[in-house]
């Protein structure tokens, strides 16, 4: 009996230490904060690359505006090459991420631009992750702030 509780324990241990080390792996988290000025915003670089998993094929976006629940909306532009996405979390302080954004970019340095639709400080959460042509995490490192305001 004893045994059979600690296998069962030692099999459960060991499921969510897979699950937990899955999803530290798949993305990357940023947290934030934008200044009291309207026009406050966070510059990101972020590189995406081939770690074996294969080259990568485009990088995922989304933001989720953090508490306080204040009127401006938070949004992220990324762009790479000729190619710009945005999006916007539509409602503060909930645990819901805006839409998330494919941009189609291959390997290589995509930037990011986390902005506000009005005055009042505000936090953020960003999740960011690189993937291959069929949907595998590759290379991405970790995303250099080059702009804080």
């Amino acid at each position: 009996m004893k045994n059979k509780t600690l296998k069962k324990t030692f099999i459960s241990a060991s499921l969510l230490g897979v699950l937990g080390y899955a999803g530290c792996v798949a993305a990357h988290d940023i947290n934030g904060a934008l200044g009291k000025t309207a026009g406050a915003t966070d510059y990101y670089q972020v590189e995406c690359f081939d770690d074996g998993t294969g080259p990568a094929d485009h990088l995922i976006v989304k933001i989720k505006d953090l508490v306080p629940v204040a009127a401006p909306l938070v949004s992220v532009q990324v762009t790479k090459g000729k190619i710009a996405k945005n999006t916007t979390d539509a409602a503060d302080g909930n645990a819901t991420f805006s839409p998330t954004l494919n941009i189609k970019g291959g390997n290589g340095l995509y930037y990011l631009t986390v902005d506000k639709t009005a005055a009042n400080a505000e936090t953020y959460n960003l999740q960011i992750h690189c993937e291959t042509g069929s949907g595998q995490h590759t290379g991405t490192n970790e995303p250099e702030l080059l702009q804080n305001q």
